[in-house]
């Protein structure tokens, strides 16, 4: 007899869904599709997940948790932090597709992504330690540096190709993930704190 996974299944469904989502947003995505992906029936998402809406918020966690999770802050290294963050959305483009469905089908709602005010929280706690201590720079406050080091961590992907292509070729990951790493760097440089 074969033994049932329930949570390897969830992880199918997860995956298949993060794909289908990326690809066609909520509002186009389809559950018999998504259980094709994942090899199971349609039945196993509202079985696991209760509807596609409830999948989407699933993936969304997933996606919260598997960064908090691979990528955690470290405020004595924001530089490495940001550039980890930049090779994670070279390696993983979908996710951030999946984002920006959730912002234009639910902008403006009260749907936020679960996890994201936890993580945030955490995010900012962590900073703000460190720049009471004297580890970091306390030019910004710890919320507006945690905003500024995640959009220079992605600033490469949420430019228009054509234009980003203008500035460092896509295949010029070393030279693009430096850009990162130096821009944060100079960022909470205390030496430009002095001087301001």
């Amino acid at each position: 007899m074969m033994k049932r996974d329930p949570e390897s299944k969830k992880r199918q469904l997860l995956d298949a869904a993060l794909k289908e989502f990326a690809a066609r947003g909520l509002a186009g995505s389809r559950v018999d599709q998504i259980a094709e992906r994942a090899g199971c029936s349609a039945g196993l998402v509202y079985t696991y997940f209760g509807s596609k809406d409830e999948l989407f918020d699933a993936v969304l966690q997933f996606i919260v948790n598997e960064t908090v999770t691979n990528i955690p802050i470290i405020p004595e290294d924001l530089p490495e932090y940001a550039g980890k963050l930049f090779d994670a959305s070279v390696q993983h483009p979908e996710v951030a597709r999946v984002i920006m469905w959730h912002r234009l089908e639910r902008g403006g709602t009260d749907q936020l992504i679960p996890g994201s005010i936890e993580a945030a929280r955490h995010k900012i706690d962590v900073i703000r330690a460190a720049q009471e201590d004297g580890r970091l720079s306390s030019r910004f406050d710890a919320g507006q540096l945690m905003i500024l080091v995640q959009s220079i961590a992605t600033l490469w992907s949420s430019q228009p190709p054509e234009i980003a292509e203008l500035a460092a070729a896509k295949s010029d990951h070393a030279r693009r993930r430096a850009t990162v790493v130096e821009a944060v760097r100079q960022l909470i440089s205390k030496s430009e704190e002095s001087a301001t």
